[in-house]
């Protein structure tokens, strides 16, 4: 039985390319619904593998008590004290608290028309929302992935500004050298800086003190981060603090609270793009068992001699489970390869719900993400495939032969 199965398969498989322009709508189906369910993985595996490189696991995050975001908390320098202040903060060789205070806001460029009398070029993006991050010279402390891939940092007390790679990639005409209309304000941008792909890639870095100027912030501040010692109880040090009238505060280790973002960002892809597929995939079932049945009615009569001839039902219901296997491969990989020429380390933005502003990541098809798209095509042809398969394996030769 193996034998005929195999021998009639091979048949199949060789007269295939003529009956491709009658399998099209099944191999554009399955084609279709192996594009969209790999555009849903590799959108949900860059994401969070961005998430993923970003936060150091000994370093803490502070926030005000209830804020889920940097966004929606503002801390205070006398709390920044209080918190660098305690025992289990690490310090330098100099003695003093490795404590990053930083200020986090939505930067909104604002159309700005050339300046025909100076050499300085403005550029803007209408309606673009990015993340500009205040920061001090302890914040390099806390990013050992930091590295400046072009120009120089900028200098304190002057509206300057370094972007991270992944915006750079994704707004080419954002190079150094140009100035930008920053919420009313210039900014110069001094440099591109990498940091292992992280989310941190997607920010706009500025000094600290200029930012609050700009946005009239004072002093405050919106997050501070705290380098632990190892083996810190965090329990406990979050009741010290919470005892403490004058704090109110939040902590996370910042490789958890990136990691939560991550898993609310990408269960609103999966919410929206997985039913879709699903759908997708109910319909190319569908295509296969109409390709399937019609291949099985024009080759009545072939079946029917297959059999006359000694071919047993399980060879020719194999031969039929074969061609429908073929169909799924073939739309499997229409889908696949385009989709992992053109998109595979793709930059792509999104909106972040948390800081309302974009966040740009890499498509990431790995082959793990081609192997689940292509399994999803074998399984729709071979459902596809089940019923013509026991159609054509009980059907009488007489009735068969009868056939036109």
């Amino acid at each position: 039985m193996i034998k005929q199965a195999i021998a009639l398969s091979w048949i199949n498989f060789k007269s295939f390319p003529h009956r491709l322009v009658a399998s099209a709508i099944s191999i554009l189906s399955i084609a279709c619904v192996a594009a969209v369910m790999l555009g849903v993985l590799a959108l949900s595996s860059g994401m969070v593998k961005t998430m993923e490189r970003t936060g150091l696991d000994n370093t803490l995050l502070v926030m005000r008590a209830g804020a889920v975001s940097e966004l929606q908390s503002v801390m205070f320098p006398m709390e920044v004290k209080l918190l660098s202040n305690n025992d289990q903060v690490l310090r330098d060789k100099n003695g003093q608290a490795i404590v990053s205070a930083e200020m986090f806001v939505n930067a909104e460029y604002k159309k700005s028309p050339v300046n025909a009398q100076s050499n300085t070029e403005h550029v803007t993006l209408d309606g673009e929302s990015l993340s500009l991050r205040g920061i001090s010279q302890n914040t390099y402390l806390f990013r050992p992935h930091f590295k400046l891939i072009a120009g120089e940092k900028f200098a304190t007390g002057l509206r300057q500004l370094i972007i991270g790679q992944a915006i750079a990639r994704r707004m080419p005409e954002l190079v150094v050298g140009k100035t930008i209309n920053l919420g009313g304000s210039q900014w110069f941008i001094s440099g591109v800086f990498s940091d292992n792909n992280s989310v941190f890639e997607s920010e706009l870095w500025a000094d600290i003190g200029t930012v609050q100027s700009d946005y009239r912030r004072g002093s405050s501040v919106q997050s501070v981060r705290l380098a632990l010692k190892n083996n810190t109880d965090l329990t406990k040090l979050a009741q010290e603090w919470q005892a403490d009238p004058r704090l109110n505060v939040r902590l996370i280790l910042e490789k958890v609270f990136f990691a939560e973002q991550a898993q609310n960002l990408t269960r609103l892809i999966r919410w929206i793009g997985l039913p879709i597929a699903i759908i997708m995939a109910l319909g190319a079932i569908v295509a296969a068992l109409n390709t399937m049945y019609a291949a099985i009615a024009s080759r009545s009569k072939e079946i029917a001699t297959h059999k006359a001839i000694g071919f047993t039902p399980f060879a020719i219901s194999m031969s039929i489970m074969s061609e429908a296997l073929l169909l799924a491969i073939v739309g499997g990989l229409l889908g696949v390869i385009p989709l992992y020429l053109v998109f595979d380390g793709w930059t792509a933005a999104t909106q972040n719900a948390n800081s309302l502003s974009q966040m740009m990541f890499n498509f990431d098809i790995s082959l793990t993400l081609i192997a689940q798209a292509m399994t999803l095509s074998i399984v729709i042809g071979l459902l596809g495939g089940i019923l013509p398969a026991i159609k054509a394996m009980r059907m009488p030769v007489t009735v068969a032969l009868r056939d036109s």
